[in-house]
């Protein structure tokens, strides 16, 4: 069940009230050639240009921008390997908060210096640890910007589902299968709430790592996982355990979740590097491996969305995992 949170005009009110504070991220039609190879009409929705690097930074302005200012006289506090932080810290930065962010010891550099740009007061700690650590700076009055939970993150994941489905109007065509990767469950839960509230026939996958595949687990289980097991390259969609919010709008909305490999993701982080020229992280590229791999015979002469979520990706990253 969609709670009233997430109703359409709720949703936007939202995009009203982040817009001035967000890139409106572009739409791509893909060519003729990658319609042939991956047999179906593709379209991306292109995310990863969102301010902060990533859609992270729509929920985390929402958050802010949503309630009362004494809510953050302490300063806000996040966890994350990486996108997350980065939002945090970009949005601390933004509204002049004071912060506390605590970020795996494993984050990539790049995602680091990224935090830091932002001036961002990193603490370093490590999954098992993090959500200990943010309820403890939450309990010291710190406001917890959850990464992938709570109404109000997920409200700003629900916008994209907004500009999606007026892109498709514009275009006067159906979304027949929209392609969502997979972490905390925080964007897909967001996204296809929206849509599915008003296009009830578009087929929503959600596509995880398989050494992180939490969301396909806790929907098998009935309930979430408060204990994953991640072993993969795409740090991004690493959760370390789901919760009931935004796990309960997930199984509501989700129609199919399927898993990839860490090979298939660096296949086509070259591939989109090959032919989009676009050099994107592991999380980024898990849906076209997907669609290639694992539901290519469900496409075929339809119309496909890829969100490509983010990209806080630097070259020698990229390329240690491509070579």
């Amino acid at each position: 069940m969609i709670p009233s949170d997430l109703s359409p005009d709720k949703i936007r009110l939202t995009l009203n009230k982040i817009q001035p504070y967000i890139n409106k991220t572009p739409f791509l039609k893909a060519s003729t050639k990658l319609d042939e190879y991956f047999s179906t009409n593709i379209y991306f929705k292109c995310e990863f240009l969102q301010k902060s690097g990533s859609f992270k930074a729509r929920g985390a302005i929402n958050n802010i921008i949503s309630q009362d200012k004494t809510k953050f006289q302490k300063g806000i506090t996040a966890v994350s390997a990486g996108n997350h932080a980065i939002a945090a810290s970009f949005v601390a930065n933004l509204f002049q908060l004071n912060n506390k962010i605590f970020l795996y010891e494993s984050a990539n550099p790049y995602r680091i210096r990224k935090c830091k740009s932002y001036k961002a007061n990193i603490h370093f700690t490590n999954p098992k640890q993090a959500f200990i650590d943010a309820s403890n700076a939450k309990n010291n009055g710190y406001y917890f910007i959850h990464p992938f939970d709570g109404p109000h993150t997920i409200q700003g994941s629900a916008t994209i589902g907004l500009e999606i489905i007026e892109y498709f109007k514009t275009l006067d065509k159906k979304l027949d299968y929209l392609i969502i990767s997979v972490g905390g469950g925080g964007l897909i839960s967001g996204v296809s709430s929206y849509v599915k509230q008003l296009s009830p026939n578009t087929k929503v996958i959600g596509v995880e790592p398989e050494g992180a595949k939490g969301m396909s687990d806790s929907i098998k289980l009935g309930k979430p996982l408060e204990n994953v097991s991640v072993n993969s390259i795409a740090d991004s969609l690493s959760a370390p355990l789901h919760l009931e919010y935004s796990y309960n709008v997930a199984k509501s909305v989700i129609d199919e979740m399927v898993t990839v490999t860490d090979d298939e993701m660096k296949e086509f982080m070259i591939y989109a590097f090959d032919n989009l020229k676009l050099m994107l992280e592991p999380a980024c590229v898990a849906g076209l491996a997907a669609i290639k791999y694992k539901i290519n015979d469900k496409l075929k002469n339809k119309n496909t969305l890829v969100i490509l979520c983010g990209s806080n990706i630097d070259k020698m990253t990229w390329t240690k995992l491509t070579n």
